[in-house]
């Protein structure tokens, strides 16, 4: 498998293989014999590469086995909550998340943002987010952010946006006034915490399947991840509406 996966690469002489895959000749020759045989991969100029249906073979293993990645890197965390608000189409392409690290605030900082998160989205020029939960952190974060001239679209569950409108009608206000801020409220259940889509990183966080919720955030720099973020959010984009004027808000 390690060596069907390398030549979907490019092909490879013998000695890149060895040194790549840390094998002897002898061994490696074994396995070529087998996938020679096979028709998976033919030698060709002193090369071995992947025959077209070896591509065709591989190019199907590898979301397989990126998925496989993602999920035995946090293994408990994918057993202990709720992955079931993702659309299933987003589900299928769970494999695009890649390389993930869970974050989480220190003892000292339990009802703020973790220290990584809120350092990361001083680095960012967009932000799009979906929120089914409140932290009296994010008003204020997030408007310095928007202040900074950062773009920021936010989608808000109709209890979020209550709270918004009732205990921070000044920072909403400020929101709604700027050309680079949208508010969109979904009126039925979001089902997942939060997902922060940037030009910089996804972050994501999911409520445990007994609905309870702890702070924390899943993070991605992969370029892939970014793409499912903003998917994800288009998704839930699509089935909300716009807060247009200070008027309709407050």
């Amino acid at each position: 498998m390690d060596l069907l996966l390398l030549l979907i690469e490019r092909p490879m002489c013998m000695e890149e293989i060895k040194n790549t895959l840390n094998v002897t000749t002898s061994a490696m020759m074994t396995q070529i014999k087998i996938l020679i045989d096979q028709g998976l991969v033919v030698y060709e100029n002193d090369l071995y590469k992947l025959s077209h249906f070896g591509e065709v073979i591989v190019r199907k293993i590898v979301p397989l086995v990126d998925t496989l990645k993602v999920y035995s890197d946090n293994i408990e965390y994918w057993e202990a909550h709720n992955f079931s608000a993702i659309p299933s189409y987003l589900q299928d392409r769970v494999d695009e998340l890649g390389e993930c690290e869970l974050i989480e605030p220190d003892l000292n900082r339990m009802y703020e943002l973790p220290l990584k998160l809120e350092t990361s989205l001083e680095k960012v020029s967009s932000i799009r987010e979906v929120s089914s939960y409140f932290s009296p952190a994010y008003p204020s974060k997030y408007l310095g952010l928007a202040r900074k001239g950062v773009d920021i679209c936010l989608i808000v569950s109709a209890p979020v946006f209550e709270r918004l409108r009732n205990e921070y009608s000044p920072v909403l206000e400020e929101f709604l006034r700027m050309d680079n801020v949208e508010i969109y409220v979904h009126a039925d259940a979001i089902g997942l915490a939060s997902c922060i889509a940037t030009d910089k990183f996804l972050s994501f966080s999911l409520f445990f399947r007994n609905g309870i919720y702890h702070n924390h955030a899943m993070m991605s720099c992969d370029e892939r991840a970014l793409k499912w973020g903003n998917d994800l959010f288009d998704y839930f984009k699509s089935k909300s509406w716009r807060v247009e004027r200070i008027q309709s808000a407050l």
